[in-house]
């Protein structure tokens, strides 16, 4: 097994850690799953091909995911029943519909609760909007109110949302709670980056300081905290924000055992954190502190993203590796993306590593090698691919699909994880 002394003494500390590898009850988590986008493809007309499988709806395009080594079903969930945007669907009526499929292919579906009301991530946390849950009374502006005040609705929403996800019959492997938090969630969170988010209300204005929780959180932003030294930009986290997160989460987490009493957890932060190993076990001891104990510690990592730091395999590495002895559990890559081609627009990724090209080829023996090494290591308990049915627009090169006119066929990348993992068996 891969522990040393700081892992045991960390299980002795947090208790005994899940179980880990292979097992039956606990596989490695081939994420591959229809993404918030893939109705508006096959609105379009555009079909997916795996060898000779063609998917021309959801549950087809999951059955091919799964001939390809899924072995769950995800959903990002907005706070809101219904899709509120022209962008991708997160609303709680998709999840619902996603949560049907996993149980109709028997396999487990994994919930995101996102917590914001119609997206958000490391660039801007919204506050959620709960005028779909009739149950959660908010006393004034979500800004205004205090954490006291905050967590209650939270535990509610979680046994709302839990309730409502598991009447499809579907079973939760594990629940999500928040998208790239480490500056936050739920509106309680630094000033975004300029330009906020896609799909948010990223009006001007539209963020409040959450000053009744802790003025000093709007104060500052995500720039202001990446620009300043690490050790100070911890310490500034542990001290003003990193506490507040961990009840949150916690609070969300206790309304979901409330309906699923043997619930487990997860959240993930940034691909920013996934190669800076102290803030990444800082971020996760301050959640183990604050009362919110993950059984799976989850990082975006897009590898390709920026030239810094130079060695981004090994700086991931160094980052899951520290927080698997330092926390006692294996890590969740919850999201993944290493492009096939050159990319165009705003995502421009095009930062290759060594020994992978951003060709087809590349992409795939990058997930093959990072997925064998997880494996092997036992660090790793799964990965998810965002978005692999994305084949158009900016996000074409780093979708799991190579597009022909109407026809999206299946790169080799679509495979490579469950080949990974049959290896290392």
């Amino acid at each position: 097994m891969y522990w040393c002394s700081t892992a045991a003494l960390a299980v002795m500390l947090l208790g005994a850690a899940r179980p880990q590898g292979l097992t039956p009850d606990h596989p490695f988590r081939i994420s591959l799953s229809i993404s918030p986008f893939t109705d508006s493809q096959f609105e379009t007309g555009i079909v997916f091909k795996s060898g000779e499988v063609t998917a021309r709806n959801l549950t087809e395009l999951q059955q091919l995911f799964i001939s390809n080594g899924a072995n769950e079903v995800y959903a990002r969930i907005a706070t809101r029943q219904e899709r509120s945007s022209a962008g991708g669907d997160h609303s709680m009526a998709r999840a619902m519909q996603l949560a049907t499929i996993a149980r109709s292919l028997s396999i487990p579906f994994n919930p995101e609760l996102g917590l914001f009301h119609m997206y958000g991530d490391v660039r801007c946390q919204p506050p959620p909007d709960f005028h779909d849950y009739p149950q959660i009374k908010i006393p004034k502006a979500w800004h205004y109110l205090t954490l006291e005040e905050i967590i209650p609705m939270l535990r509610a929403y979680g046994a709302a949302v839990a309730r409502q996800i598991l009447s499809t019959g579907v079973r939760v492997r594990i629940w999500d709670i928040g998208n790239e938090v480490e500056f936050g969630m739920a509106g309680v969170a630094v000033r975004p980056l300029p330009g906020g988010c896609d799909n948010t209300e990223s009006e001007p204005g539209w963020y409040q300081p959450p000053d009744a929780v802790d003025p000093a959180i709007g104060r500052t932003s995500v720039a202001e905290l990446m620009g300043s030294a690490e050790a100070r930009r911890i310490t500034w986290l542990e001290t003003h924000l990193w506490p507040h997160e961990a009840r949150m989460i916690a609070a969300v987490a206790d309304g979901v055992r409330l309906i699923d009493p043997q619930a487990r957890f997860s959240t993930h932060v940034s691909g920013i954190t996934s190669v800076i190993p102290a803030q990444a076990v800082a971020f996760y001891k301050a959640m183990n502190g604050g009362g919110f104990q993950p059984d799976e510690l989850g990082v975006s990592y897009y590898p390709s993203s920026s030239a810094t730091p130079k060695d981004r395999l090994q700086a991931f590495k160094d980052t899951a590796t520290a927080l698997h002895q330092a926390l006692g559990r294996p890590v969740f890559i919850s999201e993944f993306g290493y492009p096939a081609a050159k990319m165009q627009g705003v995502f421009n990724w095009n930062y290759p590593l060594a020994g992978y090209p951003l060709s087809p080829r590349g992409q795939a023996d990058f997930i093959r090698d990072l997925v064998a090494w997880g494996v092997h290591s036992r660090v790793l308990s799964g990965i998810r691919p965002w978005a692999p049915d994305l084949a158009g627009a900016g996000w074409g090169p780093v979708s799991m699909f190579e597009r022909n006119g109407k026809v999206a066929e299946a790169r080799p990348s679509l495979s490579a994880a469950r080949e990974a993992v049959s290896i290392q068996r």
